[in-house]
């Protein structure tokens, strides 16, 4: 297995290689979609240190010197691009401090550079344990207590942020977000701790999330990352370092997309052009989270075994996520968060029958205001969802009554529908056919079914409804059919899955 991830570090990196050009007497890491250097997030460290470490690892003089050059010109920079809008503090002050023992000529300025940069100034978690090294490293430097006290401080948030089942939250206070991709991250940061030292038990975190990989081997199927490349550098970290059972598996999944997302320019493991930017959120740049999977792959061969973690399994729903599975289905809900869509409920996450395959993962996508702007496409991202929408038409209200509809055909009105997703929890029961259960209100509403594969089926109240396959949409996996039906009244529904 390490020779498959270092067979996928040379494939990307061959990659990255491309985009480290130089222009103006600055080695720049130029994104190949908005050719330039996104300087403001992390692409150019995460790529230098990729360099180094992955030439240190290879005896490759020709890799520590492209290293080495992009290295120098971001510290030659790093002055004016800590002050740009965005700047990734953390992200950037950790990969300079992993850089530091691989390049002891740069140690002074690295040094210079992370204490004279402050940590970034919001608490996300995921960000946290990187936030905690940094700050670990600045104590080595120079004794001062205060870097321990903020290292301590990181440590209790994230514990603050997990709930009994070992599911962490990326925002406090509980019940604002929560996403597959940044639980990953936030146990793969750690886990790089306790590769660097920190003790810590992580048994608890990883069985959380090992219970949550699909059959298909996917486990970033929900939440404000779905689908993302960012989650599976770090998530091999943690397989390949913690000695763990499930590395093939991921491998396997991620050797699949590999190739599409590196000739596509993409983000995304599917096979679009990257350059349509197709839903992805607006922070969003190809080299960044290229370069970010780049740099956990090379880690992961660094740290091969080194820190074997003990999984353990509790699951009392605590977090609001709920996995069901057994030989032959697979089915996942989730309870719902306050701040983004794609992270509403509660709602069906993922769906997998042995029959079929994959039949559903992934609901929503980005969505008005918090970062989801530049690249909507609101009915795709509306409509990706399995369940119960309400709806509101301009003849709501008035069209048989014959009075009215004299008076409607006098104004002249646009036509328009509003759909709206019912957020009800759904009881779900596996035994030959997967049984998806709703207690209604008797309300008109459309069912609507997204699916890849799979027979599905409806009954309302006792009686098996006709659904229509009405269209087919792109989501982030690629494209899914969706069957609906409108439902004037019910109290029951169920949809049957094999």
């Amino acid at each position: 297995m390490r020779d498959r991830i270092e067979r996928m570090i040379e494939q990307t990196m061959n990659t990255c290689l491309s985009w480290v050009v130089s222009k103006d007497g600055a080695v720049l890491f130029e994104d190949p979609l908005d050719h330039v250097e996104i300087s403001a997030h992390y692409g150019n460290t995460h790529m230098a240190a990729s360099l180094i470490i992955y030439g240190t690892i290879k005896n490759s003089n020709t890799y520590i010197e492209k290293g080495e050059a992009l290295l120098n010109s971001i510290l030659d920079r790093w002055n004016e691009n800590k002050i740009l809008l965005g700047f990734h503090n953390d992200f950037n002050n950790f990969a300079l401090c992993v850089i530091d023992s691989f390049t002891p000529k740069y140690h002074d300025r690295i040094k210079a550079c992370v204490m004279e940069t402050e940590d970034t100034a919001f608490d996300t978690i995921n960000w946290l344990p990187m936030r905690w090294f940094v700050n670990k490293c600045r104590y080595e430097w120079t004794n001062d207590k205060a870097y321990q006290d903020i290292c301590d401080k990181c440590k209790s948030m994230i514990k603050s942020a997990t709930y009994s089942d070992g599911y962490i939250e990326d925002m406090l206070p509980l019940g604002t977000s929560f996403s597959l991709q940044y639980n990953v991250a936030t146990v793969a940061f750690m886990q790089y701790l306790r590769v660097m030292g920190e003790e810590l038990d992580l048994g608890l975190q990883t069985g959380a999330l090992l219970n949550s990989v699909m059959p298909d081997g996917d486990i970033n199927y929900f939440g404000r990352g779905t689908n993302q490349v960012f989650a599976w550098g770090l998530w091999i970290y943690l397989l390949s370092s913690g000695n763990l059972n499930g590395l093939d598996t991921a491998l396997t999944y991620l050797e699949k997309h590999l190739t599409d997302m590196l000739s596509n320019n993409n983000m995304m493991l599917n096979d679009f052009d990257g350059k349509d930017k197709y839903m992805w959120w607006d922070y969003h740049y190809c080299s960044v989270y290229t370069a970010h999977l780049l740099f956990w792959l090379v880690l992961s061969l660094k740290d091969y075994g080194k820190k074997d973690i003990e999984p353990k399994l509790v699951t009392d729903g605590s977090s609001g996520v709920h996995v069901l599975r057994n030989d032959d289905a697979f089915v996942v809900t989730f309870d719902g968060r306050d701040n983004y869509l794609a992270e509403k409920g509660p709602a069906i996450e993922a769906v997998w029958s042995k029959k079929s395959g994959a039949i559903l993962k992934g609901a929503f996508g980005p969505w008005y205001g918090l970062f989801g702007n530049d690249h909507l496409m609101a009915d795709a991202t509306i409509r990706n969802f399995m369940g119960l929408f309400t709806l509101k038409s301009e003849n709501d209200g008035g069209v048989n009554n014959p009075l009215i509809k004299k008076l409607q055909s006098k104004i002249r009105k646009d036509p328009e529908e509003t759909i709206k997703p019912l957020f009800l929890s759904p009881s779900v029961d596996i035994t030959d056919k997967i049984r998806i259960t709703y207690k209604l209100e008797g309300l008109p509403m459309l069912i609507n079914i997204p699916y890849y594969s799979g027979d599905i089926s409806v009954i309302a109240d006792g009686e098996r409804i006709n659904l229509v396959d009405t269209m087919k949409l792109r989501t982030q996996y690629g494209w899914i059919n969706i069957k609906q039906q409108r439902i004037e009244s019910a109290k029951e529904l169920i949809i049957e899955i094999s």
